[in-house]
């Protein structure tokens, strides 16, 4: 049988790099948004509209209301807003599934002048790879942070409760997007969560307009559990007896879920479906904040290093002492902060890895180079040299990110021979160090990890963290090897600087 209401990716042979080219909401909360902003564009050009909507505005008013839609919200409230894994999801999958849907009921009763602004604003929704790199996030939250599905739903966050959740169709969605990726026991939990919900609005009206998303609930939840099972040695007895029930009938069908959902028999299932875990890997414990706290470290203020440091002592944190690494605190201000976020107006998708064919490529983080004139930027510049010693041009060009639902950045090298990017090492050598400061709070997730010295340092605002990518001969410290982890709740920023290491031989020499 034919899987119907698949949100997710379906063909794309033939079309990959105009798609990549296209809008990434996902990607960032810049882009998140945007696509915020799309969203209420479309609602309020509809609300203003009531005279011509007439019986049909009752409908919309409904739809609004079940999913919190809210008017005349901050700049700060959208932004935290988006910046919740859960509202980013369900944002993305309702613009992508339900807002065209919504166009073409209110089409008719819509005066042309309007129905050309909607029009347009329909052709901004997100596309299906967005939309699956949206699942992918979320998929990456639950593995790396090793979230129970059931939490996840209900809006718990490592143990966090936040005041909203997952909707029934996003439920089904995300069962629809694993079952399709032959994960059958991801999408098992997923079914089963849905199955334990109610449709938001059971209308008739709502289910014509969007559709009904548990035509093959049932089914299908039935069908994972089997695909799963059979992979397992000892399946649970509920499970067993689902496995030779997958073709019954509508009145089987509804005995078997009866039987399912019975609370002893949930509970066998529950525990079948979470009893095979995968072990986690290093940068995952790093993530979670489980590496062992290393000693000996110290906290100090540095003003010895030149005549700026004598008069304005900084705070230092030692993070590691071999290899050397350390963070200093303080060191960006809110001021440089806004500054710094004005410059993302022509950021870019970063992705995860090199293109493979008709591969569709997560992404990483949106991104650009700041090398517009600015004092500010000259000011950061300075203050990196004054900290650090190292020698540069104070007019180098920093670069900013920001990260979205689930983007990471897999473990990687900052050096050349990494693969991402190679820097001019002709001219100026290879990358001897990395600065990276951090230009916003992050409640939970989005560490930098270091997976071979066993480091995680989680985003504090205004602090700056640098290493050493570089042994004192120019050979690659694979010590440096690190890795992005997703933000659990929160808006990531950082501005990063890459020192190359010809220009430091006199201020660093090789030691003896």
């Amino acid at each position: 049988p034919v899987l119907l209401g698949f949100a997710v990716l379906n063909s794309f042979v033939g079309c990959v790099e105009d798609i990549e080219e296209k809008e990434r909401y996902s990607s960032s909360t810049v882009g998140l948004l945007k696509l915020l902003k799309v969203e209420e564009k479309f609602t309020d050009n509809l609300l203003n509209q009531v005279d011509q909507l007439g019986e049909k505005f009752e409908a919309l008013r409904m739809y609004l209301s079940s999913v919190g839609y809210e008017l005349h919200r901050s700049l700060n409230e959208k932004v935290q807003y988006v910046s919740n894994p859960i509202n980013a999801f369900s944002l993305l999958r309702r613009t992508h599934e339900d807002l065209p849907k919504w166009h073409e009921y209110f089409k008719e009763a819509i005066g042309e002048g309007n129905q050309s602004i909607l029009v347009d604003l329909v052709k901004m929704v997100p596309n299906d790879v967005d939309m699956l790199s949206a699942m992918h996030g979320i998929q990456r939250i639950e593995k790396i942070y090793d979230l129970k599905i059931d939490d996840l739903a209900q809006g718990v966050l490592q143990g966090v409760q936040y005041n909203v959740q997952l909707t029934y169709r996003d439920l089904i969605a995300m069962g629809n997007s694993m079952y399709q990726q032959s994960d059958y026991q991801t999408a098992a939990k997923w079914y089963r969560i849905a199955c334990k919900r109610e449709l938001e609005n059971p209308e008739q009206l709502f289910i014509q307009i969007l559709g009904d998303p548990s035509e093959h609930l049932h089914r299908q939840y039935i069908k994972s559990l089997f695909k799963y099972g059979s992979t397992t040695s000892e399946p649970s007895k509920s499970i067993e007896e689902a496995f030779i029930m997958v073709q019954a009938s509508q009145e089987e069908l509804d005995n078997i879920m009866s039987d399912l959902n019975e609370p002893q028999n949930d509970v066998e299932v529950e525990k079948d479906l979470y009893q095979v875990k995968r072990s986690p890997s290093n940068c995952e414990l790093g993530c979670r904040g489980l590496y062992r706290q290393k000693t000996n470290l110290v906290c100090r203020y540095k003003s010895t290093a030149n005549t700026f440091l004598r008069l304005a002592p900084l705070k230092l944190e030692e993070i590691s002492l071999d290899p050397f690494m350390a963070m200093y605190h303080e060191v960006l201000y809110d001021s440089e902060i806004r500054e710094l976020k004005g410059q993302s107006m022509n950021m870019v998708n970063g992705y995860a890895s090199q293109r493979n064919g008709t591969e569709i490529r997560d992404t990483v983080v949106r991104y650009d180079w700041w090398s517009n004139t600015s004092l500010v930027r000259e000011r950061i510049n300075q203050r990196i040299i004054d900290m650090t010693g190292f020698n540069f041009l104070k007019d180098e060009k920093l670069q900013i990110a920001n990260y979205g639902l689930g983007t990471y950045f897999q473990p990687h090298f900052d050096y050349s021979s990494d693969g991402f990017e190679t820097p001019n090492i002709t001219t100026l050598g290879d990358r001897l160090a990395s600065i990276l400061f951090y230009a916003s709070e992050v409640p939970q997730g989005g560490a930098t990890v270091f997976p071979e010295i066993n480091v995680t340092v989680f985003p504090q605002k205004g602090s700056m963290l640098y290493w050493f990518n570089l042994h004192d001969d120019g050979k690659p410290d694979i010590r440096s090897l690190h890795s992005v982890c997703p933000v659990l709740n929160g808006d990531r920023w950082t501005l990063t600087k890459w020192v190359p290491m010809f220009p430091q031989m006199f201020s660093f020499p090789c030691k003896s």
